[in-house]
């Protein structure tokens, strides 16, 4: 075990919130993001004590910048739900790595070693029934091959099993308010739809109108479905 976690671990026993703030203050990037993710860890393996270490990780957050290294570890519900009050912070969700991608970016992109399910719901409620700005400049921002999150979601999201109704429903919301702050770059279509034939063709996946992928592509772009059909056949 590395010594800074080895402190980080006496410290909470002690109930020591000062010292813990020194001690992350004092540490490298790269030891905060190992200290947030035990902090984590810590919080996800026993329910009743999330909030206690969900609390003291935004307190940490909070005393310095977000860990740039942070942003492409938000890849899932969990991780994004354990850190959103720290990504409410400093504008934290517009905070972008050298990519030029935000959290948003990394949690629409999916992994195939972690569970490829984007909490739309989660985020569309966030936006609906909260004030979040920030959340929703995130939602527009673009990364450096000019692709916004839920662009990046319709080009390599590696799941292409449609969504429950509910996640469907909430990324429909989610694209309704992308496309009230910023107009759709429609030169993005094409090579969105061609990226996902190749995956689908790799997952024996067929395309047709019935894929949901290609349904969310059609709407996103305001474009009949068949004109996307025709595009790959």
């Amino acid at each position: 075990m590395k010594q800074h976690i080895q402190t980080l671990i006496n410290l909470l026993l002690k109930n020591d919130n000062i010292g813990l703030l020194e001690h992350y203050r004092t540490s490298d990037e790269s030891e905060n993001v190992a200290q947030l993710a035990y902090l984590f860890h810590q919080g996800m393996s026993d329910i009743t004590s999330f909030d206690v270490f969900q609390q003291l990780a935004t307190k940490l957050i909070g005393s310095k910048n977000l860990p740039v290294a942070l942003i492409t570890q938000i890849k899932t519900a969990d991780t994004l739900s354990f850190f959103t009050s720290a990504l409410q912070l400093q504008d934290n969700f517009k905070k972008t790595d050298h990519l030029q991608r935000n959290t948003l970016h990394y949690l629409f992109a999916g992994n195939q070693s972690v569970e490829n399910k984007a909490p739309f719901n989660y985020l569309s409620s966030m936006m609906l029934f909260g004030s979040n700005e920030t959340l929703r400049d995130a939602l527009c921002q673009r990364n450096s091959e000019n692709l916004t999150p839920i662009e990046v979601y319709l080009f390599s999201n590696p799941n292409l099993t449609a969504l429950p109704h509910h996640e469907f429903t909430a990324l429909l919301a989610l694209i309704e308010i992308e496309s009230k702050q910023q107009a759709k770059d429609n030169t993005h279509c094409l090579p969105i739809i061609l990226a996902v034939c190749k995956l689908g063709k790799s997952q024996n996946v067929v395309m047709n109108s019935e894929l949901q992928r290609l349904i969310l592509i059609a709407i996103y772009f305001a474009k009949p479905i068949k004109e996307l059909l025709n595009k790959i056949n």
